[in-house]
């Protein structure tokens, strides 16, 4: 635990207790189900004039034509009522209207970030400048990408609209970041009709990518047109595949593009963990050419830290998960589940998004006002610490400016790194011989169901891990016999069968080994 903040923990926050919404039963309501029961009908109703029910009768036919528009409507039905509510609903598209329905926006991709240095041989009597974005084409396993690179400020955050420079008598550049993904500019005129909207061209759009101006003037983007103010702003929202709408005001909340005004639009497209390159992965050499040197200059770039915080964007899941989460805090931090809420979808377009958080209040004196969080960020790995990484100073600091404008006045917040405990994971299946032949089958199967079991969503900070769990996560495996699991840990105390964690703490798996044992 960090000692520069020690805290007596009062309360923590913990996920929202709300009811479990099962999807609609689907019983009694099939075709064959239908033509029976309308069968038993008919008999019952008119058994004296009707007894022929020969499978080759027209009758039959007739009812089974009916059993079948019966099967059809009833599960459309079922279907239709299961996708208005955020827990059962199954397609993205309809979890996207029921997201804009309350104001929830999901959290688009986010590119990877990387830093990168660009040598010459010789040092030059001359700047070496090179135009900025500097395109560095990238094959990552079956993956292909582009890298952008641009000049870094003391934040290593991209600095747009410069140039990268090496000066003279320097050899090297090491304030370069590169961003994965490709930057693309829409251009049309401004029709003078309120409300005007543009859909752009190229998805998925990363987020936080979206810069607008009209006629040379850049305007801001905002979550809210300012009521009763028509000002330089414009909204942007998304549709299930992160393609983005940029939309106009109306002249009373909102600035109308006055008719023939140039219209430009420039964005970035891709974002997704495929930008999380390790370190050293790119070797490129690219030629620039200098003022007063007769011979192009060759350029030698590569990447000396790995790609991080790259994310794909917000799931079906994320969705279900995040949404009534964020109704229950008002857009306000007052509960330590407020604070919790507001802390796990909070992201940022360069220094990632939060992984897992909890909000912790202090039970002591004059410090019960102290807000603790505990927070880790996402980093998009399936290795250790498998998703999540210590935060990123920026991104701490960002997240203490969100959470000032929402906190009570009385609150101060203290964020925290928060402390990841690697659990090596070994189990041992005990099953019938006769099954030894699909051994890699089973070894797949019982690896991605303990993958699952690990899922980000459902682990979260002082949770414990019992063998028992694991067990439950495997029970639908029927072939096997019974399972001995066994934990291991940097504490020999923490280990065996049962894992425990303290309130800042979230459990990880490192490595999951299977083994088999036949009977």
């Amino acid at each position: 635990m960090p000692n520069d903040c020690p805290v007596t923990p009062f309360a923590q926050s913990q996920a929202s207790a709300t009811p479990n919404i099962f999807n609609l039963n689907y019983t009694n309501q099939d075709f064959w189900s239908m033509k029976a029961r309308l069968i038993d009908y008919i008999q019952q109703q008119f058994g004296d004039q009707f007894n022929d029910f020969v499978e080759s009768d027209l009758a039959i036919m007739l009812i089974e034509n009916w059993a079948f528009l019966a099967d059809t409507l009833s599960f459309k039905t079922d279907q239709i009522a299961n996708e208005v509510f955020i827990d059962t609903v199954t397609e993205i598209d309809n979890a996207f209207r029921l997201a804009k329905l309350v104001g929830f926006q999901p959290t688009p991709p986010i590119a990877a970030r990387s830093m990168w240095s660009a040598k010459i041989n010789n040092p030059l009597l001359q700047d070496l400048t090179m135009l900025a974005p500097l395109d560095v084409q990238v094959n990552f396993g079956d993956q292909n990408m582009t890298i952008e690179l641009y000049p870094a400020d003391a934040n290593n955050n991209p600095i747009f609209g410069q140039d990268i420079l090496i000066p003279a008598g320097s050899v090297v550049n090491n304030s370069i970041v590169g961003l994965e993904g490709n930057t693309y500019t829409d251009q049309f005129n401004g029709n003078g009709q309120p409300n005007q909207s543009y859909t752009l061209a190229f998805f998925p759009v990363i987020f936080d990518s979206v810069q607008v101006s009209v006629d040379g003037v850049s305007w801001e983007q905002v979550d809210y047109f300012t009521d009763s103010n028509p000002r330089r702003e414009y909204r942007v929202e998304f549709d299930s595949t992160y393609t983005a709408y940029v939309m106009f005001g109306n002249n009373l909340a909102g600035l109308i593009p006055s008719a023939g005004s140039a219209i430009q639009i420039t964005y970035r497209v891709g974002g997704g963990v495929k930008g999380n390159i390790v370190t050293n992965f790119v070797q490129t050499e690219t030629i620039a050419n200098v003022s007063g040197v007769q011979f192009p200059v060759p350029v030698n770039l590569s990447n000396y830290t790995k790609g991080e915080f790259g994310y794909d964007g917000d799931t079906i899941e994320d969705i279900r998960q995040k949404l009534p989460a964020y109704l229950q805090t008002q857009n306000r931090a007052v509960t330590a589940q407020d604070y919790k809420t507001l802390c796990d979808q909070f992201a940022t377009p360069y220094n990632g998004k939060v992984g897992k958080s909890t909000a912790v209040l202090r039970n002591y004196g004059c410090a019960a006002n102290v807000v603790d969080i505990y927070v880790l960020a996402y980093d998009g790995s399936n290795g250790p610490p498998a998703g999540l990484a210590i935060a990123p100073n920026d991104l701490k600091v960002a997240l203490q400016d969100y959470l000032a404008g929402l906190q009570m006045v009385t609150d101060f917040v203290c964020i925290k790194d928060g402390v990841v405990t690697l659990v090596d994971v070994g189990i041992e299946v005990i099953m019938d011989k006769s099954y030894k032949k699909f051994q890699d089958q089973f070894t797949i199967k019982i690896t991605n169901a303990v993958k699952t079991f690990f899922s980000l969503n459902n682990w979260d900070y002082g949770q414990t891990l019992r063998d028992s769990d694991i067990v439950k996560a495997l029970s639908t495996i029927s072939q096997v016999s019974r399972y001995e699991i066994n934990f291991v840990t940097n504490d020999p105390t923490n280990s065996g069968t049962v894992v425990t964690t303290e309130f800042y703490e979230i459990i990880r798996p490192d490595t999951i080994t299977v083994t088999f044992l036949y009977e």
